[in-house]
């Protein structure tokens, strides 16, 4: 089996904050986060939890691992990555189609982008149309399509690089170095911030010439703001996000099989990866700064040779072409995508007859 691999470090050069749903509140004195009421509200990060064993709780002397044995630690979704890899995948294949004046239509550009979420299997699926469609460098690597086609890579999500996650297998061994050497459950912090409607603090004179008969307006917010109809809309309060420190380190790892989609498509991921990495914000609350990270990664080979995947040069990461395996994958990503054009992506992202007229 043809089996690539890549695997490296992302490590967080700002805060980290990832959405999770739920209705959590945060103690503003004693800085601990639960669920239910008696707090501040807090938009917590996502986390998975993990099991651990009585060796690991005695060693790591954890503060609150529930009755079960599990706590719950702050990844980064392999999904998240995975859509953004798809979609810095699908503009190095748009720059191959600008360069030739081709178009595509919109259902072809968003199943490219999305994954075409809403295919489903297919009689017209033909035997060579499904060959077709899993060696395509781009519809092979991602899978998808409207026929479901199946993905030659896998993506694994990031933990953080600690002695629990390392014990448990979630992160290589290899990196055993650059683990956290505090407890795994002191990875978090939460941030207040205040939001307030200046209408209810001040006014400096201008918004009576901006706002439409204001006085009238701002006595009727009051209003419903007293009788507590827009309680659930008051800005004049403080709230919290709980975010992964910087510092953090994120353990990334990625198995490509290129037996079907060929060495191009590893090739690809590698033009992904690179872009992935120079774009930076990741997460919530970028326009506060929020997201950044360092990448380090490597490409394991089918023999298990290891070699560097990224070089920095200034400010922006570069493919590592001085490696011979990278420099490989990249011409043969190169030969590829001079054989991609728009109106084979227009047949393999087209939609099956009867799919589309149930949509029509």
């Amino acid at each position: 089996m043809s089996e690539y691999r890549i695997a490296g470090i992302l490590k967080l050069t700002s805060p980290l904050h990832v959405a999770s749903p739920g209705d959590r509140v945060i103690d503003p004195n004693s800085l601990i986060p639960s669920y239910g009421k008696g707090g501040l509200p807090l938009s917590g990060t996502t986390r998975y939890p993990l099991a651990l064993s009585e060796e690991e709780i005695v060693s790591e002397e954890w503060e609150n691992p529930n009755h079960r044995g599990i706590v719950y630690l702050p990844v980064f979704p392999a999904n998240d990555l995975r859509g953004r890899l798809r979609r810095r995948a699908a503009e190095e294949v748009f720059k191959v189609l600008s360069l030739r004046g081709e178009l595509l239509t919109l259902e072809t550009y968003h199943g490219m982008m999305c994954g075409a979420v809403t295919g489903q299997p297919s009689k017209e699926l033909t035997f060579d149309l499904a060959l077709k469609s899993g060696r395509h460098s781009f519809l092979g690597l991602f899978g998808g399509g409207p026929r479901l086609v199946r993905s030659c890579l896998q993506i694994h999500t990031l933990w953080p690089v600690t002695h629990t996650t390392i014990k448990a297998g979630l992160v290589s061994s290899y990196y055993e170095d650059q683990k956290f050497l505090g407890r795994s459950d002191r990875l978090t912090r939460a941030i207040f911030y205040g939001r307030i409607d200046d209408a209810l603090v001040f006014s400096d004179g201008r918004a009576e010439l901006i706002v439409k008969e204001y006085s009238t307006a701002v006595a009727d917010w009051m209003n419903e703001l007293g009788s507590g109809e827009r309680s659930k809309r008051q800005l004049h309060t403080f709230a919290a996000i709980e975010y992964v420190i910087p510092g953090t380190r994120f353990y990334s790892e990625m198995k490509v099989e290129t037996e079907r989609a060929g060495l191009g498509a590893l090739g690809l991921l590698i033009r992904s990866v690179t872009a992935f990495a120079n774009k930076q914000g990741i997460g919530g609350w970028t326009r506060n700064g929020f997201g950044r990270f360092e990448s380090q990664f490597d490409l394991l080979t089918p023999d298990d040779v290891r070699v560097a995947l990224l070089i920095k040069a200034g400010d922006e990461y570069e493919p590592n072409i001085n490696s011979d395996e990278v420099a490989e994958a990249l011409d043969a990503w190169t030969v590829a995508s001079s054989t991609i054009d728009a109106a084979e992506l227009e047949e393999l992202y087209s939609l099956p007859a009867e799919k589309r007229k149930a949509v029509g």
